[in-house]
């Protein structure tokens, strides 16, 4: 077989065709009959060049006899000395093929042979590879007496070229059989794969993805090749997924993030990994990503936020210690900032008791009826509350006594508790009190007082919270669709607009139309509708519009889960209640419309809880429409609200009504829990009470009441600028 040409040494080359040159002219100087003794000196000389010249060189007779080889040869083919001199070449080498005898032929005619490679036997089944010349050399008479072949043996070459192809035929069989097992791969998981080409000026471009990704997105893998990110996710989320490709290409490495995307109308999360692909020059060339569907996940992290977010606004409205204990772990884990405040003790310290903690801070005279109180959940049902007093060493040293009340919480798989509920209220001064007989009932009432207190202002908490899930609910799914309307109708009444001027242009240029046409023109009096269509677009607009403003109300009125204090806008706070109390501001057949006054002085932004205080303005507005419901007949009532700043220090929020007032005897106890003014069924007495500890115990403020009977009640609200 005859491969592909390897690379001969330049050198060794050059140097082979400057010999075959210096040896033609010997043979060239032989063919002029010079006389015999300077023929037999040339040939003398001959020989001698041949001899050591540094190429293979051979010289045949026209019989293919061999006349004269250099030591190269010799050594090539492996000859001895000259004992070769005088025996024919094909009877040296049996297995010479019948070409080589046709070459011989033609250059014994008058051509000059070259060829680059060629496969020639030595013997005992050697095959070597060679890269020869033949040439005719003359004899006296002008006839060609025999050839000379100049050779270089290029086995070793070709050996090397046969193993770097096998090697890379190999390597190409390999990486085939890699590919199909990639594409095997890249096909067959459930796990989207994609890939983004990185072209110029970081163009992003898809280069294709697999079949998981199709169905998931409802685009075929030849649709999306070539498609931007804008193309396959919409403009918004395009924009977002294009600025998270270039942070990686920007970075270099790769990066993992979590993303909603929005495939075939719904709403899907994602956990994303895209890695960079690099040239040799260091440049990312294409990113391949893969997702992993995180979407029920994600919902259950919005149940479980959900559900801690109830379970802190239980514990900041609560004074009492309200706990998690595990049974297995015996510890706590959960507990509200009572326990710290009461106890006294660190977190680092709670956390450094470990398991030790109950028979630590347990006074030793109690531990056995504890230990008895947890063995009775052993065999507790579900809504079994247990209660158990027993004292508890504070960080001081102090002792102190605690009422507390459990239930179960959470069980494993098999059914078994592990997890308990607790609420626990300080009862040191009742417990002091029985020592004292004089004491102990109003100890007990007071105790039975602050409980049914608590019991229902947690119970107007999850109220609140209740409503404000449902007020942020129903605003979020009103939302999506009067945007899209409110979107739609400006290009509706463009369109609309277009197809009036078409109409006209149609009357200008065929003022007389058929008696059918200018019977359905009357009919539906075109006139009128098409002023009138016009109308109706902007009426629609407006009422989208005017959608759009109450739903932000409701959401800014919804933030009762906010369980931190943040900078707010007061101002805005108390429209978004305003706008939720509409409804009850309107005309009503027995009472005109009850007017609002805006008197807004320039407050900076309050650090507060943004959803507390709309509970307190929500409290105070309701109460003043109820009193101008009650004092009011047939005349106008009016709401006055004023805000200002005091000493940059305060800001004051001033509700009035001009109702009929609140009596001198009320006011002391207007902000008692369960005190009410109103009918059975109309009120519970907790809002006043409410919005009095939010006001002063969460923010550190004051709430008053002035008020002129017969005139008017004016609530006053002063909360600090800066919690700090």
């Amino acid at each position: 077989m005859v491969c592909n040409l390897i690379p001969v040494d330049k050198d060794t080359y050059e140097s082979l065709q400057q010999e075959l040159i210096e040896l033609r002219q010997l043979v060239a100087s032989l063919k002029g009959g010079k006389s015999s003794n300077l023929l037999k000196s040339s040939q003398q000389q001959m020989d001698l060049f041949i001899e050591y010249i540094p190429g293979a060189i051979a010289i045949f007779d026209r019989q293919m006899r061999y006349v004269l080889t250099s030591r190269r040869w010799r050594e090539d083919y492996n000859l001895s000395d000259r004992d070769i001199i005088g025996r024919s070449h094909c009877e040296i080498f049996l297995d010479i093929p019948p070409y080589w005898q046709e070459i011989h032929q033609r250059c014994l005619a008058g051509s000059i042979e070259q060829s680059e490679e060629n496969i020639f036997p030595l013997g005992e089944g050697t095959i070597h590879w060679v890269k020869w010349q033949i040439n005719p050399w003359y004899e006296d008479s002008g006839e060609i007496g025999g050839i000379i072949i100049l050779s270089e043996v290029i086995t070793a070459h070709k050996q090397l070229e046969e193993t770097a192809i096998c090697d890379r035929q190999q390597a190409a069989a390999q990486l085939q059989e890699k590919e199909q097992f990639l594409r095997g791969i890249y096909d067959g998981v459930t796990q989207p794969i994609f890939t983004i080409d990185v072209l110029d000026n970081y163009e992003l471009r898809y280069a294709g993805w697999n079949s998981a990704t199709e169905k998931i997105t409802g685009i075929s893998n030849a649709e999306v090749i070539g498609k931007t990110p804008e193309y396959v996710h919409g403009t918004v989320e395009g924009l977002e997924v294009r600025q998270r490709f270039q942070i990686c290409i920007e970075s270099g490495i790769g990066i993992k993030y979590e993303e909603c995307l929005t495939f075939q109308g719904k709403e899907t999360w994602w956990l994303t990994t895209i890695n960079p692909l690099k040239n040799s020059e260091g440049r990312v060339y294409r990113l391949v990503g893969t997702a992993l569907n995180i979407t029920e996940r994600k919902r259950a992290e919005v149940a479980l936020q959900a559900s801690q977010h109830f379970i802190q606004r239980i514990a900041d409205s609560s004074p009492n210690i309200l706990y998690i204990f595990d049974l297995e772990q015996q510890c706590n884990v959960y507990a509200n900032q009572e326990m710290g405040k009461f106890l006294g003790y660190s977190n680092e310290q709670i956390q450094q008791m470990g398991t030790q903690i109950l028979p630590i801070i347990t006074h030793p005279d109690d531990w056995v009826k504890v230990v008895t109180h947890l063995q009775n959940f052993t065999k507790a049902k579900d809504g079994d509350i247990y209660e158990f007093e027993f004292r508890v060493r504070q960080a001081n040293g102090e002792w102190c006594w605690l009422y507390t009340r459990e239930t179960v919480f959470s069980r494993d798989a098999d059914g078994k508790i592990n997890q308990i509920l607790g609420v626990s209220t300080d009862i040191t001064e009742r417990k002091q009190a029985e020592m004292q007989l004089q004491q102990q009932a109003q100890n007990l009432e007071n105790t039975l007082r602050e409980l049914q207190r608590t019991q229902s202002q947690l119970i107007q908490s999850e109220k609140m919270s209740s409503l404000g899930n449902m007020v942020a609910g129903v605003a979020h799914e009103i939302n999506n669709p009067v945007n899209f309307i409110h979107a739609n109708l400006i290009p509706a009444t463009e369109y609309t607009k277009d197809l009036l001027r078409l109409l006209e242009l149609y009357q200008q240029h065929f003022p007389y139309p058929p008696a059918e046409i200018e019977a359905e023109i009357i009919a539906i009096d075109l006139d009128f509708l098409k002023e009138d269509i016009v109308k109706l677009f902007q009426s629609m607009t407006v009422g989208t519009q005017r959608i759009r403003e109450i739903v932000l109300s409701l959401r800014n009125f919804s933030r009762l889960d906010e369980a931190e204090f943040k900078d707010v806008d007061i101002h805005q706070g108390i429209d978004s209640t305003l706008m939720i109390l509409h409804n009850r501001l309107k005309a009503k057949p027995d009472r005109p419309e009850i007017s609002v006054i805006k008197e807004y002085g320039k407050l900076p932004l309050i650090e507060c809880y943004p959803g507390q205080l709309n509970q307190v303005f929500m409290n105070l507005l309701a109460n003043a429409i109820d009193s101008l419901e009650q004092s009011f007949v047939g005349e106008q009532g009016q709401i006055r609200i004023c805000t200002e700043v005091c000493n940059s220090k305060w800001a004051i929020i001033r509700i009035a009504d001009n109702g009929m007032g609140i009596s001198q005897e009320i006011l002391p106890k207007l902000f008692d829990p369960f005190f009410t003014t109103k009918d059975v069924g109309k009120g519970t007495g907790l809002g006043l009470s409410i919005s009095y500890q939010i006001v002063v115990n969460k923010h550190g403020g004051n709430l008053s009441c002035n008020s002129i009977p017969g005139q008017r009640a004016e609530f006053v609200i002063k909360i600090p600028i800066s919690q700090s």
